[in-house]
């Protein structure tokens, strides 16, 4: 068995059940830690006016927050969508601190992903406006943008979402992270 923390990226389209296999997760590890950049975000001040640095911020605040969760020896779990430069930091972190670094993708077809984000009808934001069909060809768009950027980390896992079966993707998740 290894003691070792980990340092789980949870990727996924936005709708596709990362925050609640995160939130599975951490039932069932004591002392776990499930950094949410959504909430994060929305902490920062007039963040919808800056949203660019508002991201950059977020995403440095939750490696930061999870190199000191890591150090004090327990696991972290991070839900977001994969893209950006922030995979190394995460990954440096887990270095840095003596952590095993997992990145695990949830993966839902293009339409399931679609239909799941409609269906919510938010991004996750707080405060931002909702979803509907005239925001299709973006989240089209924001998902094929997605697909490229998990083709560019080779050693992301992938396990399928499925739909109403919580417990089933949160199995799938103990596996891909059971490798080390």
């Amino acid at each position: 068995m290894n003691d070792r923390p980990k340092l789980i990226l949870l990727a996924g389209f936005a709708a596709c059940g990362k925050s609640t296999v995160a939130e599975r997760y951490i039932s069932d590890h004591p002392l776990a830690l499930y950094i949410e950049g959504d909430e994060i975000i929305t902490k920062l001040g007039q963040w919808r006016a800056h949203i660019s640095e508002a991201i950059k911020s977020k995403r440095l605040l939750a490696a930061g927050m999870a190199a000191i969760h890591l150090r004090s020896g327990y696991d972290v779990i991070l839900p977001r969508m994969p893209g950006g430069e922030y995979e190394s930091a995460y990954e440096d972190a887990a270095k840095e601190t003596g952590a095993d670094f997992y990145e695990v993708f949830i993966n839902v077809g293009k339409d399931e992903a679609v239909k799941r984000l409609l269906a919510r009808g938010s991004w996750g934001e707080e405060g931002l406006p909702p979803i509907t069909q005239e925001d299709r060809p973006k989240i089209e768009r924001l998902y094929d943008e997605m697909v490229d950027a998990v083709a560019q980390r080779p050693n992301t896992v992938k396990i399928e979402s499925i739909e109403g079966d919580v417990e089933g993707t949160y199995q799938g998740l103990l596996k891909a992270i059971s490798t080390k």
